[in-house]
Formats: C-alpha cells, structure tokens, sequence
C-alpha cells in the first residue's frame, strides 16, 4: 500500500515538473502568435482604410503603389509592382505619372522610397497619364492600387518623394513685390485653407477674380479651378476654359495641361484651335513639352 502511494507521488511530481511547464509553454506560445496576428490584422485593416481614404479624395503628390501585372500583359517576370505620383488634380480627372523602375516584391517598392530613388529627377517617367476618379478606385477595388500613401511635408518613409530644391538666400527685387495680382492670388490661396471660416469660398473667389482680372496666372487658374469644382459657385466648364486660356496665353505650363482636360469634356470646345491661338501668339508649346497634332 505504501508503495502504491509512493509510486503514484512521483506520477504527480512528474507530471507537475514536465507536462504542466510544457502546456504553459504552449499557451504562452499560441497566446504571442495570436496576439501577432491581430497586430497584424489590426496593422493592415487601418492600413486598408487610409489607403481608401486617400484614393476616395486624393491630392497633389499622393503615392500609389501598384501591382502592374493587372493593368499591363507586357512585363517581364520580375517586372511586378510599381510606384506613381499624382501630379495635378482637375476636376475629377486625376493625373498620373509611372515611375521608371519595376520591383520584383513589394517591400522592395517601399524600399525604394526610403532610399531616396523618388529624390531623383529622373525617376518618374514625363508621359503624362489623365484617369477618371472613378477609373483610380476600380484600380483600387481590382487591387491593381494596393496601397496608397500621403506624403508629409514632401516625405514619406524617412525620405523625399520628389526633388529637392536649394534655397539660395536672394535679395527680392522691388519688381518681384510689384507683380499685379500677386498678393491678391496669395491672400486668396490662404483664404482658401481656411478650415473654420464660413466665407472663406466666398473671399477666395473674390481675390482670385481680382487677381486674375489683373493679369496674374496663378490667380487665373486658381479661378478656373473653383469653376471646375463647383466651390461658391455653379460648376462652368466655359468659364474655367475661358481663364485657363488667359493664364495659357502667357505660356503657363499648368494652365495649357488643364485646358486640354476640361476640353474634351465641352463639347464645342476645339483642342486643335487652342493650340493654334497659343502658337500664333507666340507661346512656344513644343518646349513645354506639349504632345499634340495640329491637323486633325
């Protein structure tokens, strides 16, 4: 009988020393790889919901990385993923442009930026593509966008997403302060990032009008824009066209690229005949780089 108990005593101080340390073990094991995986699953749903956030309303220099094997059958095996820029807004026409480089895999992408690859001048590619909103989240929805990042202060991951420009410290001439419509378009402009003002539309549209009915260029885009968007005012394609042309005809880079947008939206509206005008005018299209054909 003693012997039995005695047996059974060292059965319980074995199990208690190799069997329970060992199920510890094993919980302690399942709990940090599900709590990983929730941090994972919690990581990439907020992820999920910026990168939506950002497509749903984008801006200027937003990043999108793609998976370009669903929107080009052309690539070779280790062209996979891809970066692009937005580099204007028009209405609800985005428009893009390709980075130069494909990667094999996707960190590679982001490896690319934390590198400083995007500092480059050369890295984006200077075709030009206008997509609808509307096609950027199908692109979205289909995953051929599979993330999208807003840079801040001109960086993301560390780096800088386009080139840096060298602040030379310059005497301002007192033409530079003289320039008419100027600060009419400045004040405009911060009128317009008002967040909290309840007629900040309002005094924005009435400095860009006064603005551009001085002359200045800026001013006269930010105008047509406000026409474009339909902010204080109806939406006028005409009339946006009407002052994209001015801000065009002193050969405004900007102004003749929106332009040639909001025209294929106007029916009456002749591309041909624009890019006519400008060079008759004397505005040197081909050095803007422009891509156009003066007969139909």
């Amino acid at each position: 009988m003693y012997i039995n108990e005695t047996i059974k005593d060292r059965r319980f101080i074995w199990f208690n020393q190799t069997i329970k340390p060992q199920k510890v073990t094993i919980y302690l094991v399942l709990f940090v790889i599900i709590f990983l995986g929730f941090m994972k699953y919690d990581k990439d749903k907020t992820e999920e919901n910026q990168t939506l956030a950002i497509i749903s309303s984008p801006q200027i220099n937003d990043i999108y990385f793609l998976d370009f094997r669903l929107l080009s059958e052309k690539l070779r095996p280790k062209e996979k993923y891809r970066i692009a820029k937005i580099v204007d807004i028009t209405g609800d026409i985005v428009t893009l442009l390709y980075g130069r480089y494909y990667y094999q895999y996707q960190n590679a992408a982001v490896n690319s930026i934390q590198y400083g690859q995007l500092r480059y001048k050369d890295y984006f590619e200077t075709k030009r593509y206008d997509i609808p909103l509307n096609a950027i989240k199908s692109m979205y929805n289909n995953q051929a966008i599979y993330l999208a990042k807003r840079p801040v202060r001109n960086k993301l991951f560390g780096n800088f997403v386009s080139p840096v420009k060298v602040n030379l410290i310059k005497t301002k001439s007192v033409s530079s302060y003289l320039t008419y419509g100027k600060k009419e378009n400045s004040k405009g402009e911060a009128s317009l990032n008002e967040e909290f003002s309840e007629t900040n539309l309002k005094t924005a549209f009435e400095l860009f009008q006064a603005s551009s009915n001085l002359g200045y260029a800026k001013g006269q885009i930010n105008l047509a824009t406000m026409y474009i968007n339909g902010q204080h005012v109806k939406k006028d394609f005409n009339k946006a066209l009407y002052w994209l042309k001015q801000a065009s005809l002193q050969s405004n880079k900007s102004a003749i690229l929106k332009y040639g947008i909001i025209c294929k939206q106007v029916e009456l509206c002749n591309i041909v005949d624009f890019y006519q005008e400008l060079t008759s005018a004397g505005v040197n299209i081909k050095v803007r780089k422009i891509d156009f054909t003066l007969s139909k």
